[in-house]
């Protein structure tokens, strides 16, 4: 009911000034054209203005471009740069598992051949005479 009272107001205000004129639609009109050299020339020179910024717009663009092209390479030289890292990395690291394979098998071998060794005898003892002192 609140709603009714504010929107019929308004629905009422529209309508009068719908037929007024104030809302109404005007016939769409192009602008006067005079056959007056000014209004020409103000157009030829408004025309070589657009044609100016046109050529400003183009060269912005082909420059923008370059720059994209340029940033482009850059970055696929950094990406390869980072691939041959990483791969020369782990070409690294598999020498030097490589390396400590190689290490623990020598060590390995030692300790077997040092286990198939003889146990120490008692002729390394020296014989100590049983007669007297000197």
């Amino acid at each position: 009911m609140e709603l009714k009272r504010k929107v019929l107001p308004l629905i009422a205000l529209a309508a009068a000034l719908g037929t007024t004129g104030t809302f109404a639609q005007a016939p769409l009109q192009a602008p006067a054209v005079q056959s007056s050299g000014m209004d020409m020339k103000s157009m030829k020179s408004h025309m070589e203005q657009m044609r100016s910024q046109m050529e400003q717009m183009q060269t912005l663009m082909k420059d923008t471009m370059a720059k994209m092209a340029a940033a482009d390479a850059a970055m696929k030289t950094h990406m390869e740069t980072e691939q041959a890292s990483m791969k020369s990395q782990m070409e690294l690291q598999k020498a030097v598992l490589n390396q400590l394979q190689i290490m623990t098998d020598h060590m390995q071998s030692m300790h077997e051949r040092m286990a198939m060794m003889p146990e120490p005898t008692d002729m390394h003892k020296k014989s100590v005479p049983t007669g007297s002192p000197r």
